[in-house]
């Protein structure tokens, strides 16, 4: 018998895909893509705020950023749930993307289009220039984190079949 999982759920990443270690959402995207297939839509968003209301509106949405904050060690990962937990200053500042996610999600209230559900996963990053590769505690964090994203969408009683027999 096949397993029916929640059409609702979206994993957004934001970031720019060649700005260092901006790229983490995108990298976990990747990653996230082939393994959440028919679980969840995987959705990459450079930053366009009006569109992310788009894209979360009515569904329940993990989401993956790089934030600057020099009061955390590079890797570092911040959890939150959006809906309920004050956005840190370190993630509402403007940004690359314009208008940030603090005020991203304060529009969504008052245009009544936010998300059911908002998990957020901000992880510190330092470098942030143009062609520079993602730096190694940002991957280890991003592995962590694309553990977590799994352990929340994919159900973990006996309904899952194992894919990885012998």
């Amino acid at each position: 018998m096949a397993v029916e999982y929640s059409a609702s759920w979206v994993v957004i990443s934001l970031g720019n895909r060649f700005r260092g270690d901006d790229s983490v959402g995108p990298y976990i995207l990747h990653r996230l893509r082939s393994q959440l297939a028919g679980i969840a839509e995987c959705i990459e968003n450079s930053g366009d705020m009006t569109r992310l209301m788009e894209d979360w509106s009515g569904r329940r949405v993990c989401m993956v950023d790089a934030l600057v904050d020099d009061s955390r060690e590079v890797g570092d990962i911040l959890r939150l749930d959006g809906l309920a937990e004050p956005m840190p200053e370190s993630v509402s500042t403007t940004s690359s993307h314009g208008l940030n996610l603090g005020e991203a999600i304060e529009l969504g209230r008052i245009m009544q289009a936010l998300p059911l559900e908002l998990k957020l996963f901000g992880i510190c990053g330092r470098n942030f220039n143009t062609s520079a590769e993602l730096s190694p505690a940002v991957i280890d964090a991003a592995v962590i984190v694309e553990k977590e994203i799994l352990e929340q969408l994919i159900p973990q009683g006996g309904d899952h079949q194992c894919t990885n027999n012998p």
